[in-house]
Parts: structure tokens; sequence; C-alpha cells
């Protein structure tokens, strides 16, 4: 799933539509779209006026006139944006048969297609008010952002310690940080020197404060190096990010530490792998 850094980078590169007008959409033949068919229509003949970012969420805001409308999107585990000029897409062969499982195609009078592609629909793309935005729970119980400078270092503090659970779940926990996922969380961790499996309680304000100094060092460098492609994520141009390079844990299992050359290990957390150095990384019991 993307995570913080990979969904601003696509915020940036969306953002290069702004003011520009919508002339026509299409939906996918699915419910999610389908629902909403009436509203998309209505957004024919408005124009993005911003695109932002709470945590992995992107809040698109149109103008149509003196009117505002606004949608709440997430890319779930596959989901990507991309932009083709018009001569791009003319070159594409039969391209909605090429991109079948694109959600959202936007045309826009300056002749960019732009399309929102999510495989395992998981995604979504939601007309909804502001208001209705910010009353989603997913939006309203947001902790400190992991990409956000200068870091909340308090708010991090204080969301961490109201739990007891092993600190590899808890930063999984939108309301402990935001745009946090597995990548980061288990690169920060190795540069903290501390086992996903420590419990909370085990670590001192000081070791919270680090790693919370580590989650955002780690967000914004892969913010840099365009983020992780692994297997769907690209830039709105269609690049891979390069941040995948520059892992020491993440994905390495049976692969010597880059610090120590112990091996590194894996193990099922919650339901997700998480990976780190059995040497550097010991965990407080």
């Amino acid at each position: 799933m993307p995570e913080g850094p990979e969904v601003e980078i696509v915020r940036l590169g969306l953002l290069s539509l702004k003011h520009q007008i919508i002339d026509d959409i299409k939906i996918a033949n699915h419910p999610k779209y389908t629902s909403q068919r009436k509203r998309f229509e209505y957004l024919i003949g408005s124009e993005i006026n911003d695109v932002a970012r709470r945590g992995k969420f992107l809040i698109f805001n149109f103008k149509r006139g003196k009117e505002t409308i606004t949608a709440l999107n997430h890319l779930g585990m596959t989901g990507v944006w991309h932009i083709y000029t018009d001569k791009k897409w003319g070159d594409i062969k039969s391209p909605f048969e090429k991109f079948k499982h694109y959600k959202l195609y936007f045309h826009f009078e300056s002749g960019l297609h732009v399309l929102f592609i999510n495989v395992r629909t998981f995604g979504k793309f939601e007309i909804m008010s502001m208001e209705e935005i910010e009353d989603q729970p997913s939006i309203k119980k947001l902790g400190p952002d992991i990409l956000s400078v200068p870091f909340e270092s308090k708010s991090f503090l204080i969301q961490m310690k109201r739990r007891k659970l092993e600190v590899g779940k808890a930063l999984l926990n939108y309301s402990v940080i935001a745009g946090c996922g597995n990548i980061y969380k288990s690169e920060a961790l190795f540069n903290s020197h501390i086992n996903p499996f420590t419990r909370i309680p085990k670590l001192t304000d000081n070791e919270i404060n680090r790693l919370g100094i580590e989650l955002n060092k780690v967000a914004i460098e892969a913010l840099n190096s365009g983020g992780s492609t692994l297997k769907d994520y690209t830039q709105v141009d269609g690049y891979a990010g390069l941040m995948q390079n520059k892992f020491n844990v993440y994905g390495l299992a049976g692969e010597p530490c880059s610090r120590c050359g112990t091996i590194i290990e894996k193990r099922d957390q919650g339901g997700r792998t998480s990976f780190w150095c059995p040497n550097c990384q010991v965990i407080k019991m």
C-alpha cells in the first residue's frame, strides 16, 4: 500500500492539473463509482482548485463557478494516478482495454488525459462535502503526520504512551502516526535500534522521541527519492521511485545486516510482516 511519502508525491504530481477544466469523465462499471454517476457528471465544466493530503488520503477541491465540490480519495493497495498528454494518449492502442482496471477517467480542455487505476478496488474516490470528509473517523482521528516539518514529537509521544502493545503494531495505527505503513515502520525501527516486538511500556521517552525523529527522517528521504516502487506504485508520469534501493531491512529477510552482518529476520505481526536485525534490534523484555 502506498504510504504517506508516496501519496504526497502523487499529490504533488496532480497539482499540475490546478485550474484546468474538466470536459469529459468516464467511470468504471463498479458500484463504488456507478452509485455516484450523477455527482461525477456534475464535475464536467469544473476545474481542479487544489489537491491536499491527510495521512494516506487525498482531498480534491473542485470549483464550478462559485461552487466548491470536494472528494476524498484513498489509493488502497494498488491505486495509481497517471497523466497523459494528448500525443502520448494517442499513441496507446485501445487505452481503455490496456488500462482495464481504471476506475476514473478525466479529460481536460487542455488535452490532458488522467486515469485513476485501482486493480484490487480497495481504493476509493468519493464525492462528499468537506464537513463529511472531516467527520470520517479515518480523518478525524489522524495522529501526527509522518512528513510534518517540524515533526510533532510531543503529540507522537502522548499517542505512543497511551498504548501498551508491541511498537511494530502501534506504528500502523493512524491515530498514533498518520501516513506510516509497514515499509517505513520497519526502516525507522532499524534506525532507532528498536525491536518491532518490544512493548511500548518498555521504551523510554528518549527512545520514543528518537523513533519519531527517525520516522520523519526516513519518510522525508523517501519523498526526496520518489517513493518506494515494489509492485504497483509509480509517480503520475509513470516513473518508478528509488527508495527501495536504500532499504536496510524491509524485504531483506535472509540477507546480512548492512550494519553488523547478522542475518535479517522476518515474522508476522498483526497480519503484516515485520523485518529486523536480531543483533542491532534486541527485544526489551
